[in-house]
């Protein structure tokens, strides 16, 4: 029992720490002097290599299903 109440004791104290860091990290400046330019430049950047990369695999996954379903035609 004694166990138990330790372990209580710790997650009290766990979600005490939680608290009081999300409150000694949170924002005080107003939104507005955030600019999210460089962000926003650095994902647009990044999408088309993206959609490549996305569209070679699902070509991969397309010719490998293929060839699976040619052969069970087949009957090999």
């Amino acid at each position: 029992m004694f166990a138990m109440l330790k372990g209580v004791k710790r997650a009290a104290v766990g979600a005490a720490v939680a608290v009081a860091s999300a409150g000694a990290f949170a924002q005080t400046s107003d939104a507005s002097t955030f600019d999210p330019t460089a962000i926003v430049a650095s994902i647009n950047n990044v999408a088309p290599a993206l959609v490549t990369v996305g569209g070679a695999v699902l070509g991969v996954v397309a010719v490998a299903w293929g060839i699976k379903m040619v052969r069970t035609f087949l009957g090999r």
